[in-house]
């Protein structure tokens, strides 16, 4: 019990604000590091940062509420207020509310809001543990101390993360344009991602995210549901380079990923025996099409990001092994299984605004 560190779900109690220092901190993947990797993923003007880029680092400066997690279930009403340009934003957290299933609970659910400077926001939850040996009293605690916390996408808030009035952008052939959208429609890639181990271990550590909850406790690795959004959008970064990501409505994880069972030090990293890759596939279909105020050269694009991957024998023994009947019962007959569906906010140039 005397190794036990960090905050638990005791400690967790509603109106708690959790200090994360500035989001640049310790970070080894620098901006351009990530481009060279990535490609430029949205539109943005020049001096500003890449937004999955500045989100995934400041996840990684709010993960304290989240270091005895299991699992991190999702995000909602992440928000750009501006455009990131620097790496210097304060982040903070405040504990919203939890949820406990039932009296002499070991484990809870745990509501966060956080906020980088006056750049970005969001809401999420995770399942935190208790410390060993505690467990919710009869003491008349409520079970539900959660603040209801509705999708709520604020464009006016947004205002200042949108491009400049009048900017105009070069359209790279297959970039899609406002006209391309239309609802309910499902939008094909031809990419799919393939994940190896040396590059997950590059990413977390590099942006300092090396959290237990993206480990099992034999050390195989389970993708950071964060990163299979950066995937999902890897695919399709040819087609959206004419859209700036505004927000998402909703970021949920629904299965994990498990890679593979090599350990994560660097050295292991690169081992001679081969690994069976997992494959990451997406779909994008549009919600809603809709008109920005005052601008005719934007439209507000809201299309749901549905990842799904290639379920190796490592992965089903891993699903197995955690009693995760929900992912093993919905792994299609195709071998593949529903990861994660993020729901993108997007500001998406128009046709006569592209060059």
């Amino acid at each position: 019990m005397g190794d036990e560190t960090g905050l638990f779900i005791e400690d967790l109690k509603p109106g708690l604000d959790v200090p994360g220092g500035p989001v640049g901190r310790g970070l080894e993947v620098s901006p351009e590091a990530f481009e060279a990797r990535f490609g430029r993923l949205f539109w943005r003007p020049e001096g500003t940062l890449d937004p999955i880029y500045f989100k995934l680092a400041a996840f990684c400066k709010t993960t304290a509420v989240s270091e005895n997690s299991p699992a991190n279930l999702g995000a909602k009403n992440v928000l750009f207020r501006k455009a990131p340009t620097d790496l210097e934003a304060l982040a903070e957290t405040r504990v919203l509310g939890r949820k406990f299933r039932e009296l002499g609970a070991t484990t809870g659910v745990c509501q966060v809001r956080s906020t980088i400077g006056d750049t970005l926001t969001w809401t999420r939850e995770c399942i935190v543990n208790g410390r060993q040996g505690w467990s919710l009293p009869d003491d008349g605690t409520p079970l539900d101390d959660r603040e209801s916390i509705e999708v709520d996408f604020d464009l006016a808030a947004a205002a200042a993360a949108l491009p400049p009035e009048g900017a105009r952008v070069e359209r790279p052939a297959g970039a899609l344009v406002a006209e391309d959208f239309e609802e309910g429609e499902v939008i094909p890639t031809g990419r799919i991602s393939v994940l190896r181990p040396d590059e997950i271990f590059w990413i977390t550590r590099g942006l300092g995210n090396l959290a237990k909850t993206h480990y099992t406790r034999e050390s195989s690795y389970i993708v950071w549901g964060l990163l299979t959004l950066l995937y999902g959008v890897y695919n399709y970064a040819e087609q959206l380079h004419c859209a700036a990501l505004l927000g998402l409505d909703v970021a949920k994880h629904i299965a994990p990923v498990y890679l593979t069972e090599q350990v994560r030090e660097e050295e292991h990293a690169v081992a001679d025996a081969p690994v069976p890759p997992e494959f990451l596939s997406s779909t994008l279909t549009t919600q809603a099409v809709s008109e920005i105020p005052g601008r005719s050269d934007l439209r507000l694009v809201t299309a749901s990001l549905d990842v799904s991957n290639n379920v190796n024998a490592i992965g089903r023994s891993e699903y197995a092994r955690q009693k995760a009947k929900k992912a093993l019962g919905g792994i299609g007959a195709d071998g593949r299984l529903h990861i994660g569906q993020y729901v993108l906010q997007m500001a998406v140039f128009t046709r006569s605004a592209t060059s």
